[in-house]
């Protein structure tokens, strides 16, 4: 397998992480209709419990391409694992604020933790494009 396909996949992970990241950080916001135009609590938190347990996973997809990515130097899959590992413990921060809230000022109050868990997808994506760039050959000039 060629880098450049190796890379897509890395990127292809991570722009799913981005999204799971984001839509993790709006889901703290309900809209739902339960008669006041609310979500119940538990639903909320069970929606963002969801979507933290799939960046959870992509990320752990991610890891294990990286690893096995012979192409890659070793300060880069370093940055990309440091990048993993920040992702996977801002997401388990960020799940104990939403389990711990027992109201919608508890939801609001986690909303920082899960921008943080959108921070470091960005991050990732931006690492991950760094390192493709890095191994793009240059085309010639005519």
């Amino acid at each position: 397998m060629r880098l450049t396909r190796k890379v897509f996949v890395v990127g292809a992970v991570t722009a799913g992480l981005l999204g799971a990241g984001a839509t993790a950080a709006v889901a703290a916001t309900p809209t739902a209709d339960n008669g006041a135009g609310r979500r119940p609590v538990a639903d909320v938190q069970h929606r963002i419990d969801q979507r933290l347990d799939r960046v959870t996973a992509r990320t752990a997809e991610a890891r294990k391409r990286v690893d096995a990515n012979q192409k890659l130097t070793a300060a880069e899959k370093a940055k990309l694992n440091a990048d993993l590992d920040k992702l996977v413990a801002d997401a388990a921060t960020a799940r104990k604020q939403v389990d711990a809230a027992t109201d919608r000022a508890g939801l609001k109050a986690a909303k920082p933790a899960l921008q943080a868990v959108k921070a470091d997808v960005q991050q990732l994506r931006t690492d991950r494009k760094a390192v493709r760039d890095a191994h793009r050959t240059p085309t010639p000039a005519k």
